[in-house]
């Protein structure tokens, strides 16, 4: 069997083997977040089952190479990345704030 034999649809983040095996993606190509593989071909042993697998993933990692902007990231993850950076940046102003209570340290040493 010739595991390289892949054809890509990059609109739907498919890859399709010549053997009828389809692999199905979504997000980034390079490190998908999620991954559907379809129904392996008849007899086929786990080792190639695997093998079929990766070499689908790959196909598709090269493939993404040139793929439109959407697969790069998407509006929900940038709002919510910045979202994030946000509460960081308030717990970190927080945090570091000059007039900050000095508290006394509790420490479980004898001191000798």
């Amino acid at each position: 069997m010739n595991f390289d034999d892949w054809t890509a649809d990059m609109a739907t983040g498919t890859a399709t083997h010549a053997s009828g095996f389809t692999i199905r993606i979504e997000g980034n190509p390079k490190d998908p977040s999620e991954v559907y593989p379809g129904k392996f071909p008849e007899g086929m042993s786990f080792v190639d089952q695997a093998r079929l697998l990766r070499s689908g993933l790959e196909f598709l990692a090269k493939a993404g190479g040139s793929a439109p902007k959407s697969w790069q990231s998407s509006p929900v993850q940038d709002a919510k990345t910045e979202a994030i950076k946000a509460r960081e940046e308030l717990a970190k102003r927080f945090a570091d704030r000059p007039d900050k209570p000095q508290r006394s340290v509790l420490s479980l040493k004898k001191n000798s």
